[in-house]
C-alpha cells in the first residue's frame, strides 16, 4: 500500500478515536449529574455546550443532583470570608426614600474557626414607619443569602417545574414548599417558601426567589438572590434584592432591600455562622409604627 494512502487511514482513525472520545464524554457528563461531588460535576459539564438544551432526566435524578450539589456549595462557602453591604428603606409615594437602614458588615473568622459578623458601618436607622427586627436580620443572613436549606431534606418539599432559559443558561426550576406549616408562634423557626433555579448541566443555583415564613404581625417582602461565579467556578451569592408593597391592617409600607455579597477569601475551617450585633428584644415587632 502506498505511504500516501497508510498516512489518510492514520488520519481518519486518529478523527474517528477523537470523535469516539467526545461522545464517551458527553455520555460522562450525563451520567455525573446524578453525583453529589460537585467537582465531578463541574469538570463533567465542561464538555457540554451551556447554550444546548439539555438531555431529559428524570425527577428524583434532578433533585438528588440538586441536593448533593448544594451540600457541597454550602460546605465551600463556609470555608469563605466575605462582605456584606446592606440598605432596608421606605419608599415614599413620589418614589423618594423615606428611612433607611444600613448595615455594612465583614463576616470572618475568631480564633476558634466561628465565623462572626464585624460591623463595619451602621448609622442610626431613619426609618419611621416599621421597626428592624431580629427576624430580618436573620433572614438576612439565612434565607435571603442562601435561599433553602436543602441540606434539612426533613423541613422542605422540592417539585420539578420545568426547564427554563436564563442568560445563555438553560435552568431547571424547583418549587419550595415547607412539608409542615410555619408556626406564626414560633417566629425564629424560618422557613423559605418560592422557587429556586439551577443550572441545567451542573445543578448549582442561579437564582432564588421567594418569601420567608412565618409572618406573624410582621410583614416580609418577596425578594431575589443571584448566585454567580466567586470561587474555584462555584457560585456564591453575589446580590439580594426586594421591591415590595408590605400590607398592614391599616396602612401599606413600601419596602426595599438592597445586600451586595463580595470579596469572598476562603479560609480552611470548620464553620458555624453567628450573627453579631446590636441586641434586639422580643418585644420588637415588624408590626408598622403609627404614622
Amino acid at each position: 500500500m502506498p505511504a500516501s494512502e497508510h498516512t489518510i487511514i492514520r488520519i481518519l482513525s486518529f478523527f474517528l478515536l477523537s470523535l469516539g472520545q467526545v461522545a464517551m464524554a458527553q455520555q460522562s457528563a450525563v451520567e455525573s449529574v446524578a453525583s453529589s461531588d460537585v467537582s465531578q460535576i463541574i469538570r463533567a459539564s465542561i464538555h457540554i455546550d451551556i447554550d444546548t438544551e439539555p438531555p431529559p432526566l428524570s425527577s428524583e435524578t434532578m433533585l438528588a443532583a440538586l441536593v448533593g450539589t448544594e451540600s457541597r456549595i454550602r460546605e465551600a462557602l463556609n470555608q469563605h470570608t466575605f462582605k456584606r453591604d446592606v440598605t432596608l428603606e421606605t419608599i415614599g409615594a413620589n418614589g423618594e426614600t423615606t428611612g433607611q437602614y444600613i448595615r455594612n458588615s465583614q463576616f470572618l473568622f475568631d480564633d476558634r474557626g466561628n465565623r462572626i459578623e464585624r460591623v463595619l458601618y451602621h448609622p442610626a436607622s431613619t426609618i419611621k414607619q416599621l421597626k428592624i427586627t431580629k427576624e430580618d436580620i436573620q433572614d438576612l443572613a439565612g434565607a435571603q443569602l442562601l435561599g433553602i436549606d436543602i441540606t434539612e431534606k426533613a423541613k422542605y418539599q422540592l417539585s420539578y417545574a420545568g426547564t427554563e432559559k436564563f442568560g445563555s443558561h438553560y435552568v431547571f426550576a424547583f418549587d419550595v414548599t415547607p412539608v409542615q406549616k410555619p408556626n406564626p408562634h414560633r417566629m425564629r423557626e424560618r422557613y423559605f417558601v418560592g422557587r429556586v433555579w439551577a443550572d441545567a448541566h451542573n445543578f448549582q443555583i442561579v437564582k432564588v426567589k421567594g418569601i420567608v415564613e412565618p409572618r406573624g404581625k410582621q410583614r416580609f417582602p418577596v425578594f431575589e438572590t443571584l448566585r454567580e461565579p466567586a470561587a474555584l467556578d462555584l457560585r456564591f451569592p453575589t446580590s439580594t434584592y426586594a421591591d415590595d408593597i408590605l400590607h398592614f391592617p391599616k396602612f401599606d409600607v413600601h419596602y426595599r432591600i438592597t445586600v451586595r455579597y463580595y470579596d469572598y477569601r476562603r479560609f480552611a475551617s470548620k464553620l458555624t455562622i453567628i450573627e453579631v450585633g446590636e441586641p434586639l428584644t422580643n418585644s420588637h415587632s415588624r408590626e408598622a409604627a403609627p404614622l
